[in-house]
């Protein structure tokens, strides 16, 4: 069982149908609807467009995933609590208690993200300033004030020893003014997640719980400025507790320790002849809490080198090493150049000592180690020299930095763990993936970049985003994931550039822990999903890569549409539970250039279609009955397969239209599409046994038929002539049922504004060979940047193809997170259906406008 969920926080607010109130107090009781945990709800959304009355969720085992409760109404009202019910399945039965919520809360945000003051970042939720979606507050209840929208996030957690099945049962949320019923189903498949400190993904957030990760001590102790609490207080110890059961909650599997910090508090000094005394105690004892509660997998050994910054370094920028303090009870370390006599008698002394206490406790093979962050600035070799003096006294030692700059792929080689910004691996993976290929484990590293079109964590980004950056994980073969604050909350909001980068939680000191949020959320979800694609790739590595690929390519490229991330994330969830990826009556029928056609869609893989030769072009198409939502096709070969090879859809079996490409692996290959056809046909142009024919033993369609026919696909249209520059020479781009991403794959055309002030007014017209019922459009935006899409459109019908009356226009839809515009109407007899787009550059961004699909319904 497969369903489809989705995300647009936008729309009109209306009450929920069919679903009537546990009980009832006095005043209105609220509209109630759900949201997808994909979603941004603010404070004034309605029910979006793909809104559901009940939650459905697909998951694994010992997986959370989340949708929301929304609430709003014409009165104020609090509300009190939500009690769930057991959620019961034919064979198990996943207890209350694996049910939770928190109320949404918001952060203020004085501006968009942007870096460096004139890189912005896009697309964003929503234009700042204003309150946005970004606390998951600690507390059961919420007053909600009137004509005030109000997400509850809900989350349900399937254990690991649960039975594989579905699930069903209720959430209650009781208000003030009356008490709603939510149904719940989760369909959970038979693949367990392993538990975070067992994963072979490692998730290292940078903090300052246990000390300084830096030089600088900005305020002072962050637990004591922001909780109160003195280091290793029972206060401090409570916190730390209640801190490493949500790190074990969010899977964050690496404790970053802070050694000077850790060894100066346990009582480590030097005298003044320059012996130091080492004292693990206190480093122990941490260490110790979180092994004890099955925390983590690795421990991270925080000490720096580096040139600091102008003010702290007057030789900048040669390097510095931080060494134990002279002065008895100093946090902030000493620093002596990395290259002197004093830096030597410092590695020689500690570097073997540290070694030595992680062998004899038997954590050495859990321990990796810094040099300095970011190596590189000012060209300064102090990174590779204290490297070398690292190796030197520490032969086995495992070295990680993240890296960032030019000197990134010289210091890839000379790491044991592999780090780039994710960033510099996009601009240019292929040092990165080298050193990855010599066995090296590649990690991702976001710190303010990257920025632009790339995922990243940003509070004004889609919840999504961080979900997917561990797709593309996946896809790159990437197993961690660095990011430099998870609460450096001296770092105020209004003071970040790219907000939320400086932290992923919060504090609450009244419940004496930390404050989740969506985002801390989307990043677990997101490792649950690479743990789903990673049990699948042990069995079938070509699938499990497709898969995550047909989603995101580069950090810069991948699907924005949430119902396609969730089609497919179902599609794995499936496949890693041997289930199948593609439902078997889609297909009704087949044909081929020679070969029986029918032998790669008769589910029997010891049969295969095999065109006469492996030379020249050969064809193989299935037809589906009906218009169909097409996710993508998987295609089983023989010993012989189709190297080279494109994917065609259509509506009418007649113009065919490209919608993929394909390199055969010789085994299983899955074909992302995101696509709406009939008939879709592959197209091979070589084989991988030279003359040989190819063998196709199965042709599958991931996907399922249109309740809806699109009655305006595959049907002509009449434009206002695009540029030259960005054409639709064959007039198919707008009803070709093939979705664009940026406008150098060629699937959009476009229309140039060449000067701030200048505005075009280009029409489409589109002809539904007869007249019939029309009423909705929906038009697919230019996925890639908001400034290139339209301030307006307005949808216009007529019978005649001559008189046109105007049904629906829909204003400020450029800058908008999501990829659809619904204009719905009335429903009118039309043949005709024309949509007319408005833009007007007003700066330097605006310097176009690029128009894709745009489809027509009943209703």
């Amino acid at each position: 069982m497969r369903w489809t969920r989705v995300v647009v926080a936008s729309g009109l607010m209306v009450t929920t149908a069919g679903l009537a109130p546990v009980a009832r107090a006095a005043g209105a009781t609220p509209g109630m609807w759900t949201e997808t945990s994909y979603s941004s709800v603010f404070k004034d959304s309605g029910r979006s467009a793909d809104a559901r009355d009940d939650i459905r969720l697909d998951t694994a085992k010992n997986d959370y995933e989340a949708a929301q409760i929304v609430l709003r109404g014409p009165a104020a009202f609090t509300v009190n609590k939500i009690d769930f019910s057991p959620l019961t399945g034919s064979r198990d039965a996943i207890p209350a208690s694996e049910l939770s919520y928190n109320p949404v809360g918001y952060e203020y945000l004085n501006h968009n993200s942007v870096f460096g003051g004139n890189q912005p970042v896009y697309p964003t939720t929503r234009t700042a300033p204003g309150d946005f979606p970004d606390r998951l507050l600690n507390q059961p209840s919420v007053d909600v004030p009137a004509n005030q929208t109000q997400s509850l996030w809900v989350r349900v957690h399937v254990p690991a020893t649960a039975k594989g099945g579905v699930y069903r049962g209720r959430a209650t949320v009781r208000t003030t003014n009356g008490n709603l019923s939510v149904p719940i189903t989760v369909n959970a498949r038979n693949v367990v997640i392993p538990p975070a400190n067992k994963s072979e993904f490692t998730n290292v957030m940078w903090t300052n719980f246990l000390g300084l990760t830096s030089y600088d001590p900005g305020d002072g102790d962050t637990v004591k400025l922001f909780y109160g609490h003195d280091r290793y207080s029972p206060g401090w110890w409570q916190l730390i507790d209640n801190w490493a059961d949500t790190m074990k909650k969010y899977r964050q599997n690496n404790l970053q320790l802070p050694l000077l910090n850790l060894l100066t508090d346990g009582g480590s000094k030097v005298d003044a002849d320059g012996n130091y005394t080492f004292s693990f105690s206190r480093f122990d004892e941490v260490v110790q809490r979180f092994l004890d509660k099955g925390v983590v997998n690795r421990l991270e050994g925080f000490t720096g080198a580096g040139p600091q910054n102008r003010d702290h370094n007057s030789q900048y920028p040669r390097y510095l090493v931080e060494v134990t303090p002279k002065e008895t009870g100093k946090q902030v370390p000493d620093y002596v150049w990395w290259d002197t006599p004093e830096a030597e008698n410092w590695y020689k002394q500690f570097y073997p000592a540290l070694r030595q206490h992680l062998a004899d406790k038997g954590w050495l093979s859990m321990f990796w180690m810094h040099v300095g962050d970011e190596p590189g600035a000012g060209g300064d070799p102090g990174w590779f020299g204290v490297a070398n003096k690292l190796r030197q006294y520490w032969p086995d030692v495992k070295i990680g930095d993240a890296v960032v700059n030019d000197l990134a792929a010289r210091v890839a080689q000379s790491e044991d763990i592999v780090i780039p910004n994710l960033f510099t691996y996009t601009l240019n993976p292929a040092p990165f993936d080298a050193e990855r290929a010599k066995g090296k484990p590649l990690w991702f590293y976001n710190c303010n970049i990257p920025v632009g079109n790339h995922l990243n964590r940003f509070i004004d980004q889609p919840e999504w985003s961080q979900r997917q950056t561990m797709w593309l994980a996946y896809g790159r073969g990437a197993t961690g994931y660095l990011h430099w604050a998870y609460g450096n909350w001296q770092y105020k909001m209004d003071n970040q550039d790219v907000k939320g980068d400086g932290y992923i939680v919060r504090p609450d000191a009244v419940h004496n822990t930390v404050e989740a949020s969506p985002r801390y959320e989307s990043l677990r979800d997101g490792m649950e999903d690479w743990e789903v694609l990673n049990h699948l790739g042990k069995t079938n590595p070509g699938l499990a890569h497709d898969l995550a690929t047909s989603l995101v390519q580069r950090s810069d490229k991948y699907s924005p549409d949430v119902n396609y991330m969730q089609r497919i994330r179902a599609i794995a969830l499936d496949a890693a539970a041997g289930l199948p990826v593609a439902p078997k009556d889609l297909v009704r029928a087949a044909s081929a250039s020679s070969g029986d056609a029918a032998k790669a869609v008769d589910h029997n893989s010891s049969t295969a279609w095999q065109p006469a030769s492996g030379t020249g072009t050969n064809w193989v198409q299935v037809d589906l009955g009906r218009q169909a939502q097409v996710d993508g096709i998987r295609l089983r070969w023989g010993s012989t397969y189709a190297n080279k090879y494109r994917v065609l859809i259509s509506y009418d079996g007649t113009k065919w239209a490209e919608a993929g490409q394909g390199t055969g692996d010789g085994a299983d290959d899955f074909v992302g599409l995101n696509a709406k056809a009939r008939y879709i046909r592959v197209e091979a142009t070589s084989s991988s046994g030279g003359a040989t024919p190819y063998q196709l033993l199965d042709f599958e369609v991931a996907g399922s038929q249109l309740a809806q026919q699109n009655l305006a696909g595959g049907k002509a249209y009449e434009r206002t002539e695009p540029s030259s520059r960005f054409p639709d020479a064959t007039k198919t781009e707008a009803t070709d049922g093939v979705l664009g991403d940026d406008w150098g794959d060629g699937k959009s055309f476009g229309y140039e504004l060449l000067n701030v002030g200048d505005s075009v007014h280009p029409v489409v017209t589109i002809d539904l060979g007869r007249a019939q019922a029309v009423g909705k459009v929906r038009v697919h935006a230019y996925e890639e940047y908001p400034d290139y899409r339209p301030d307006q459109l307005t949808v216009s019908t007529s019978t005649d193809g001559t008189n046109f009356t105007q049904r629906a226009r829909l204003g400020s839809v450029n800058g908008a997170s999501n990829i659809w515009y619904d204009v719905g109407f009335a429903p009118a007899s039309a043949r005709w259906v024309r949509v007319t787009f408005d833009k007007a550059r007003t700066n330097d961004r605006n310097t176009g406008m690029f128009l894709d699909e745009i489809e027509a319904y009943g209703h």
